[in-house]
């Protein structure tokens, strides 16, 4: 028996882990397109600032760890296409150029997303893509050998983005964000993306928002100008970070169908609508479980989870046997930190709402990150929503200096339960001075949505 796996970063490797020490018997065999295994991705804003040494740094587990487990692993090796009815893979040999045909039993495709190439003038010879790890350490390399690099501009304002544009300016280099949007992260409403906005300006990022990209200029191979539709900006390199699409092309060679948000369609067990093809990661669709849509999620989190999922109810198909775990589904709990301000958001937009149909109601309030009378008592924006009618916690959006991130797990949990702001006001949740006042936060705001919205009890 034998389980072939596509990618060998968090979904595919957690899955090849589980099914390699569940069943030995079952050969495993992982081909992954880059040079590295189990790495992540998240962390290379912070290799490119410099406040992590080495790539190396960043991966959790390399591939001769994996190989001592008895696996095979095979980097550099792009799978190209599937024949589901023969059960093989064609793979090519990217350093050799040669192709040959993988063999499964059960196909697992953990293909991930990557920026779609944009058919720009000067942008494949001069825009400096970071998605991946070799990515982010092409970049690093030429930031530190190109001393005369001294103006940066960089094509995309969403995490990656902005979370690169503070690394740059940490640097010491003259940074400017383009993105054809009117707001940073459209992960967060307008109003509280204004913000982090604000915060990126007052660090020394130049913002310019609802521009597009329309020319990298440049001579003999080095970087002159960014051109967009409504400017021109003197840059001496350009990174690309714009939002990963889902790489479908093994999974459409495989007959999977795909969903309307762009990710490969699976069940909650992560089968795919092709017998024996499995998939997970970045390249699927999940569902969202505050809005009952589909979406295409790409945190590391979701990924891990999936291909724990994968793995065990691969070995029950090994077993013969009926898958033996489920994938619940997505609440889009994220969270970053940009210029010492933390980030963190969960549950649904207000555009979000108007496309699932459900009736919503926000506040939105400023509050301290810990008790007012502390010395550094900190700020938090908060902004929580929920359901007219039945007072079912919809979101929360916050931007501060202290405790967010504990606070939008809580958030997730309210959101992912089906919590009520009548049930969340009355919480016991920890209280401290360091941490935040008596009424914490979010349980200001489900005060205060529990009189918006005309329910009871109104404390």
């Amino acid at each position: 028996m034998r389980l072939l796996v596509v990618g060998g970063d968090a979904a595919g490797m957690t899955a090849a882990s589980h099914v390699r020490r569940e069943r030995p018997d079952v050969e495993v065999v992982v081909v992954e397109r880059g040079p590295y295994t189990s790495y992540s991705m998240c962390g290379i804003p912070y290799y490119v600032a410099g406040s992590v040494a080495t790539p190396e740094e960043l991966v959790a587990k390399p591939p001769e760890a994996f190989r001592a487990m008895g696996m095979t692993v095979h980097l550099r090796t792009e799978a190209t296409a599937v024949d589901a009815a023969a059960r093989t893979v064609r793979v090519r040999n990217l350093a050799a150029g040669t192709q040959r045909d993988e063999p499964y039993d059960e196909l697992l495709l953990a293909t991930g997303a990557h920026p779609e190439p944009q058919p720009l003038t000067g942008i494949a010879e001069y825009g400096h893509v970071v998605h991946t790890l070799d990515e982010g350490e092409h970049l690093r390399r030429h930031f530190d050998a190109a001393t005369d690099v001294t103006k940066v501009v960089v094509v995309g304002a969403g995490y990656i983005g902005i979370e690169i544009a503070e690394a740059l300016v940490a640097r010491g280099l003259d940074t400017v964000v383009v993105d054809r949007s009117p707001q940073v992260m459209k992960s967060l409403d307008r109003d509280m993306a204004a913000i982090v906005e604000r915060i990126l300006r007052d660090f020394g990022v130049g913002v310019h928002l609802g521009e597009t990209l329309t020319e990298i200029r440049g001579t003999e191979g080095c970087c002159q100008q960014v051109v967009t539709d409504r400017g021109t900006y003197p840059a001496d390199a350009v990174v690309v970070a714009l939002g990963g699409r889902p790489n479908l092309m093994v999974a459409r060679s495989a007959g999977c169908a795909v969903g309307s948000s762009g990710g490969v369609v699976v069940d909650p067990h992560m089968r795919t609508t092709v017998p024996h093809v499995w998939a997970a990661g970045d390249c699927v669709e999940s569902t969202d479980l505050v809005a009952g849509l589909r979406r295409n999620v790409q945190l590391g989190t979701h990924a891990n989870k999936q291909g724990k999922i994968a793995g065990l109810n691969l070995v029950a198909a090994f077993d013969g046997a009926n898958p033996v775990a489920a994938f619940p589904g997505v609440v889009g709990t994220a969270v970053t930190k940009v210029c010492n301000w933390e980030i963190a958001r969960v549950g649904l937009l207000e555009s979000d709402a108007v496309e699932a149909g459900i009736d919503m109601a926000t506040v939105r309030f400023e509050g301290s990150a810990r008790a007012g009378y502390m010395p550094d008592a900190g700020k938090v924006f908060v902004k929580m929503a929920a359901e007219r009618g039945t007072g079912r916690v919809l979101g929360c959006q916050l931007v501060g200096t202290g405790n967010v991130a504990k606070r939008i797990d809580v958030a997730a949990t309210w959101c992912q339960l089906g919590v009520t702001v009548q049930d969340a006001q009355l919480l016991d949740l920890s209280y401290a001075p360091p941490f935040g006042g008596v009424w914490d936060l979010l349980q200001v705001g489900a005060r205060k949505l529990v009189r918006t919205l005309g329910l009871h009890p109104a404390l």
